[in-house]
């Protein structure tokens, strides 16, 4: 069995050190140099090695792609999809269109640091029993997702609708990182930890799109990251009327763009640079809502939206504030 190379081992090793010791990326990349040298050797122990991946200048960036380690990330994101929770080697390779000796090497590295566990009798492969503890701690040690999740509960009481708080990937897709669902409701509106989807044609992703460089819409438009929806006109200066009127009033509101007959309302929470960092929205069944429900959750996210942008540091600029009605 071909053991790890150096850039899965420091992978590694700091997904562990993050674990274990909670430190933030600044102490990483003060222990591990995140510096590239040649001169580490094939053979130069694990702390001794400076990794390529990481660069510190206030946050963590990627100066360029070590491909072993992107592969191991695409499997991980693979296998956390229900569809492919559970996938034989051939598929995994055919699936990330991937040298299907590079992907069992990889596989076998993850498997045996537990973040991926392989079946004998099935031949399949899927997430570890490691990346449970390693998800608690990774929210446990987010200070500020922990205390938005605290609040959902409290929104969920108070709108009487399912809330959630989505997140931002880098390939501009949305991911769901928490949910609530109401007390009071008849029909259930549940949706799953870690989903995906494309952040364009629905008022969740408008809310982080309308706080972008509006310089950079118009591209977005012309790629296809920002549409219409059910609701929302194509043409695009009604698109970005619609982002300037987002970033106006401090709100979005949609009804069964991400999925017929659902509404939903939504509201950014900003980090202290003024940037989206998540946003929190409530979803409703259309055919249940009413006119004054739907004020009551706008009025709830806006309200709670606020404060906890302030907790995170961002001073608000004046505003008309929401518009209702």
């Amino acid at each position: 069995m071909q053991r790890p190379n150096h850039a899965e081992t420091v992978l590694l090793t700091l997904i562990r050190v993050c674990l274990n010791g909670g430190w933030t990326g600044s102490h990483i990349v003060h222990y591990i140099e995140p510096v590239f040298h040649h001169s580490s050797g094939p053979d130069a122990p694990v702390h001794a090695i400076r990794c390529p991946v990481l660069r510190w200048n206030g946050v963590c960036s990627v100066d360029y792609q070590v491909p072993s380690v992107a592969l191991a990330m695409r499997m991980l994101k693979l296998l956390s999809r229900y569809k492919y929770k559970r996938c034989s080697l051939k598929e995994i390779s055919d699936l990330l269109d991937a040298n299907p000796t590079t992907c069992l090497r990889v596989l076998r590295t993850l498997a045996r640091e537990d973040f991926i566990q392989f079946n004998p009798e099935t031949k399949k492969y899927s997430l570890g029993p490691y990346l449970i503890p390693l998800g608690n701690r990774a929210l446990e040690l987010n200070d500020s997702v922990a205390t938005i999740l605290r609040e959902l509960k409290s929104i969920a009481e108070l709108t009487g609708f399912t809330t959630v708080l989505i997140e931002r990937l880098q390939d501009n897709h949305l991911i769901y990182i928490g949910s609530e669902e109401s007390p009071n409701d008849d029909v259930k509106i549940s949706v799953s930890i870690g989903q995906q989807f494309p952040i364009g044609g629905v008022a969740f992703g408008r809310c982080f799109l309308a706080y972008d460089d509006e310089q950079q819409w118009p591209r977005l438009i012309q790629e296809g990251v920002l549409r219409s929806g059910e609701d929302v006109p194509a043409d695009p200066e009604t698109l970005i009327r619609k982002l300037q009127e987002i970033r106006k009033q401090g709100y979005a509101v949609s009804h069964g763009e991400l999925t017929p007959g659902i509404s939903s309302f939504a509201a950014p929470i900003f980090d202290k640079a003024g940037n989206v960092e998540f946003v929190l929205a409530c979803l409703a069944m259309t055919s249940q809502l009413d006119h004054e429900q739907g004020q009551r959750a706008i009025a709830v996210l806006v309200e709670k939206t606020r404060k906890l942008s302030e907790w995170n540091g961002f001073q608000h600029r004046p505003t008309n504030g929401p518009v209702f009605g």
